[in-house]
């Protein structure tokens, strides 16, 4: 079994690869829409949980939209360093090195992403117990990140408003 590659390991070995895409913008409205395609997977996934028995085999999809739903939002709050990708691990990378100060667990996140890849192409399940060993840390990273998003939204709408305001004067 080869020795799991470190955040940094992965970052550059996504860059040498290319697998990120700079963007020459900041799109807010793309941010705002994929904000509120994260928050439509986690309402559906804690309405689909309400319905559930802890043997129910639809654990995996309350699972699955959740983790939909980081990455969306994972994806949003890159797009304020201009910097998408469409590799999972690559895109866990780039918030992780770039943003230490969010105090993310890269092992979180290769753990998540494993599973996911798991149940997308080899056909495992996801527990209740499995979900449950995950739904905290899913909702504070999820919160934490929207958090973010809406920080710079904000500071993002005061500077517009404020260089419009200097080019009236």
């Amino acid at each position: 079994m080869r020795k799991p590659k470190t955040e940094e390991e992965s970052y550059k070995s996504c860059q040498s690869g290319g697998f990120f895409k700079n963007l020459r913008f900041v799109n807010k409205e793309r941010v705002r829409s994929l904000v509120r395609n994260a928050d439509t997977n986690v309402n559906s996934a804690k309405k689909l949980a309400e319905t559930l028995s802890k043997e129910d085999q639809g654990w995996m999809n309350v699972y699955t939209m959740h983790y939909e739903a980081l990455r969306i939002c994972i994806e949003a709050l890159m797009i304020f360093d201009k910097t998408v990708s469409n590799n999972h691990e690559c895109l866990f990378a780039c918030l992780c090195v770039n943003h230490p100060e969010l105090e993310f667990d890269w092992n979180f996140f290769e753990k998540i992403r494993t599973k996911r890849n798991g149940v997308n192409y080899y056909g495992e399940q996801v527990s209740y117990n499995e979900w449950k060993a995950v739904e905290l840390q899913f909702t504070l990273y999820i919160s934490s990140l929207k958090k973010g998003i809406n920080e710079r939204l904000g500071e993002s709408e005061e500077n517009e408003e404020t260089a419009q305001n200097k080019r009236k004067t």
